[in-house]
Order: structure tokens, then C-alpha cells, then sequence
């Protein structure tokens, strides 16, 4: 059953500016830009976000980062199982929004939803459209090794990520930047997007967009765990590539055989190495040294893993890992 928290005085006070929002948005990534908008003067008549699910050990039912973040700033909230439900979209035309903004709120709206607000829906999405439409743009942007990246601003349409671009902005990777990193860099940029845009529309500016080519590029799917399994045949660059890209979740990870037996360890931090040792199949661990670190071969090249997690244990330097389960060269991560 949908959860609707009661409104406070904050939205009655605010709504003398701006426009009256939906605002639809789920993880951390869409809290700098509820807040923004909160701040930008615009009236965010109601929040929409996934119901609390059961996370953590406990499994003990936890609130949306964005939920959070509206009870915060005293805005009213609501969780339906469903956006697209009759019931829910009966409820959200009832708030008479001039517009409807959605950041990675986790549901395709259906074309009930989307004629809910006077003005249709705009959305802010973490890649430069058409490429890497779906779930994962940063991931898989940081992961294909790609040196740019951005945010779009698109009118919202029942196709995942096709609707005409209305803004955009361009941002470059850092060679060393994880996808966790880029993530939170690519939220605050999100943000001045999204306020841009809306103070445009509310000025009065026409927007019609520009519309997107049919054929996307690259399909940034959703990760699974199974993504997380390091393929030790990639060349150096691609598994650098790889680890930055998976890095927080789901992680890269591999088992290494060797004296103590078989852990499994997440890779956290690797760079490319040079020669090292004598060469050998992918996986096998050329040097285990404090001088030389823990080099392993790829299938092409070598990676020097800086920093690894054992299954069970904290993080740790390779240095620590290799006097801890005393690794030798010929090893062999599978």
C-alpha cells in the first residue's frame, strides 16, 4: 500500500515562486537535485519514491536517500508500489503540478503518468544521449574506457531515454576515477542541469528539444553480481578499465590460488604494470614483492593490483595481502 507523509507549512509557504513539481527520485544520485530545486524557489508539491525495502544485515526496512532527503527540507512524500497504478496516477494528477521531474526514480512511466502535469515530465540522465541509454550509464561509460561523459535533459516519452534533448553537459573522466567517484560528480552536475532548465521553462522559454536518433549506441544495462568476475584474458587497460567502473558495486573479484589455499579478493585499485617476471598465462601472479608490488598477467600486458579486500577481512595494500597468505610468483587468479 502507497505511503503519502503529510504535508507541512514549507510547500505553502514556497509556492508564492517558481513552479509547482512533481518531483520523482529514488537513490543519492537525485537528492542534489530535489535540493536545488527546493532552493532555486520552485514549488515541490510532492516527492514520489520507491517504497522502504529491506537492506543491511538486519534486513530492517530503510527510506529512499531521497525520501530522506525531503523530510528534511519538510516536503510531503509518497511511495506507491507502483507510480503507474490507476490509483496512483488518479492521487498525482490530484496535486495539479505544472511539471514533472524525474531522476533515476527506478520505474518507466507509463503515458496515463505522463499527463498528469500541464507541462509533461523532463528527466536528467547520466550520459550524453543517445549513448548509453538504460540503468547504468556511469558504470558501463567508465568500464568501455571512455574519456567524456555528461548529463542530458530530455522531455520524458514511454520509450527508456528517447525523448527530445532539451540541455546537456559535457564532463571528462579522470583516467584514475572509479564509477563511484564520477557518480557523485555527475549528481551535482545533474543538478544545475535540471534548476537551468526548469528556471528557463518557468521564464517562459520555448523548449521543444532536439530529437534523439532511433538507434542508440552502446545499451548500459543493469550490473549483476556475476559482472563483478574478473576475466583475466582482457588486456591491462581493460581490466583497469573494468575495476574503476565496477568500483563500489558490484565490485571486481577473483579467486587466487596459492599457499593458503583459495580467497576470493576484490580488486579496489590497479594500475597498468611494466615487464615483470617471466610472463605466463592470464592470472598468473609474475611478481609478490614490497619492491616490485603484486603483478599479475593480463592478456595483454600486466596490472599491478594496488589494493584488494579479502572475502571476510578489510581492505589492504598489496603488500600487506602478499606477506599475509604468502604469495609467490606463479600463483594463479581464476
Amino acid at each position: 500500500m502507497a505511503r503519502r507523509l503529510a504535508p507541512t507549512a514549507v510547500n505553502a509557504a514556497l509556492e508564492v515562486n517558481g513552479l509547482r513539481l512533481l518531483f520523482l527520485g529514488s537513490p543519492d544520485f537525485a537528492v542534489p537535485s530535489l535540493r536545488a530545486l527546493s532552493a532555486a524557489g520552485h514549488v515541490v508539491a510532492l516527492v514520489v519514491t520507491q517504497p522502504d525495502r529491506s537492506r543491511g544485515r538486519g534486513r530492517h526496512p530503510a527510506p529512499t536517500a531521497v525520501k530522506q532527503a525531503a523530510l528534511a527540507l519538510g516536503l510531503e512524500v509518497f511511495q506507491p508500489e507502483s507510480a503507474n497504478a490507476p490509483e496512483s496516477v488518479q492521487m498525482l494528477r490530484g496535486v495539479n503540478a505544472e511539471l514533472g521531474v524525474v531522476v533515476a526514480y527506478g520505474e518507466i512511466l507509463s503515458p496515463g503518468l505522463l499527463s498528469v502535469t500541464e507541462r509533461g515530465f523532463i528527466n536528467a540522465h547520466a550520459s550524453l544521449l543517445p549513448d548509453y541509454r538504460g540503468a547504468a550509464p556511469v558504470n558501463w561509460a567508465v568500464i568501455r574506457g571512455e574519456r567524456v561523459t555528461g548529463v542530458s535533459i530530455i522531455r520524458v516519452e514511454p520509450q527508456l531515454d528517447a525523448g527530445p534533448i532539451l540541455a546537456s553537459r559535457q564532463v571528462e573522466i579522470a583516467p584514475d576515477e572509479t564509477a563511484g567517484e564520477l557518480h557523485d560528480r555527475l549528481a551535482a552536475v545533474a543538478a544545475e542541469a535540471v534548476v537551468d532548465v526548469v528556471d528557463r521553462m518557468a521564464a517562459g522559454e520555448e523548449m521543444p528539444g532536439r530529437p534523439q536518433p532511433r538507434e542508440a549506441g552502446f545499451f548500459a544495462r543493469k550490473l549483476t553480481k556475476g559482472d563483478g568476475r574478473i576475466e583475466w584474458s582482457l588486456s591491462a587497460r581493460d581490466l583497469g578499465c573494468r575495476v574503476r567502473g565496477l568500483n563500489p558495486w558490484p565490485g571486481a573479484y577473483s579467486d587466487l590460488h596459492c599457499a593458503e589455499g583459495s580467497v576470493c579478493v576484490a580488486l579496489l585499485r590497479v594500475e597498468e604494470a611494466g615487464p615483470c617476471g617471466r610472463g605466463g598465462e592470464p592470472g598468473t601472479v609474475l611478481c609478490a614483492s614490497d619492491e616490485d608490488g603484486l603483478v599479475v598477467q593480463a592478456g595483454q600486458g600486466a596490472v599491478r593490483i594496488l589494493e584488494l579486500k579479502p572475502a571476510g577481512s578489510r581492505a589492504m595494500t598489496a603488500a600487506d595481502f602478499i606477506h599475509g597468505h604468502r604469495v609467490q610468483p606463479g600463483d594463479r587468479f581464476h
